[in-house]
């Protein structure tokens, strides 16, 4: 079964410490490259989220985006007032010493260190409660995401297992057209020879033009490359069942036949089996199109 590399993935969790979202999406790439974008307080956990996605895809773009709308008692930080008086008191008591009467602002002072502090909380709790919180949250948007790939995956399946059919008929086509254009050039090349021996002065022998004719018979034989071009596209349908990743086997594969259609195109002369080989080569260019999306 195939999988693409395209795929996208979303979850959210509601948390009394806040709405948490996480958002996967990705792309063909030659390679794996995870990129893992966090708030600040989550950035502990960007290699475990790393970890996650590296064992569910072997190649491909992913992007990971993980968003949280804190509740206000954990976003909203607590005054601490006995701080502020202390500050306050310090200042009055300064300015008296040196003779200075003036009237201080509290909102002055907010910005000063131990003002404002985030609320008191079990650090250790905490974490463990916010690793739960992420595991759950990116194992509902890997479910996601890969259910997409393995569906998509099944659209290129059924897309490429199409065109190969055409490419099967054409292959068969090619090889009985050859073959018929051999024997019309060999008959062709026969009556050449006899004109040329009814005209000539010296007597061409007959060993001469059968070189001639098996020669000829030699360069129209596409039997060679119909048989290695069956190979391939039997070999192509059986990695489509694969459960290993197979793109890049695949990518393999097609520049083969590619070449094999080349070498049919170039050694026959015959304008029919040239354009079944041009149709061919249109039809693998729609299969290479689709497997650039395969893992």
């Amino acid at each position: 079964m195939l999988t693409s590399m395209t795929g996208f993935g979303r979850a959210s969790e509601r948390h009394e410490a806040g709405q948490f979202v996480a958002e996967i999406s990705s792309v063909n790439h030659r390679f794996l490259e995870v990129s893992v974008r966090l708030p600040r307080e989550l950035l502990g956990f960007e290699s475990s989220i790393q970890q996650k996605i590296r064992e569910k895809a072997r190649r491909g773009k992913v992007q990971v985006r993980l968003e949280v709308a804190w509740a206000p008692e954990y976003r909203i930080l607590e005054l601490r007032e006995e701080v502020l008086e202390s500050y306050l008191g310090r200042l009055d008591d300064f300015l008296r010493k040196i003779g200075r009467e003036t009237t201080i602002d509290p909102s002055t002072l907010l910005s000063l260190p131990g003002v404002f502090e985030a609320p008191l909380k079990d650090e250790e709790a905490w974490r463990v409660e916010l690793e739960g919180i992420i595991d759950t949250l990116m194992e509902n948007a890997i479910n996601a995401w890969v259910l997409m790939r393995q569906e998509e995956g099944n659209h290129l399946q059924e897309a490429i297992e199409q065109q190969l059919d055409n490419l099967e008929a054409l292959t068969g086509e090619m090889g009985v057209a050859a073959e018929k254009a051999k024997e019309e050039a060999v008959e062709n090349l026969r009556k050449r020879i006899l004109e040329v021996m009814a005209l000539s002065e010296e007597a061409v022998k007959e060993q001469r033009l059968a070189q001639e004719i098996v020669l000829l018979s030699d360069r129209w034989d596409v039997s060679e490359e119909t048989e290695r071009l069956r190979s391939h596209l039997l070999k192509f349908r059986d990695s489509l069942h694969s459960r290993d990743a197979v793109g890049r086997k695949l990518d393999f594969l097609s520049q083969e036949i590619n070449r094999e259609l080349n070498t049919l195109d170039s050694k026959v002369s015959a304008s029919n089996v040239r354009w079944m080989a041009v149709e061919g080569k249109t039809t693998l260019e729609k299969v290479r199109e689709q497997i650039q999306n395969i893992e």
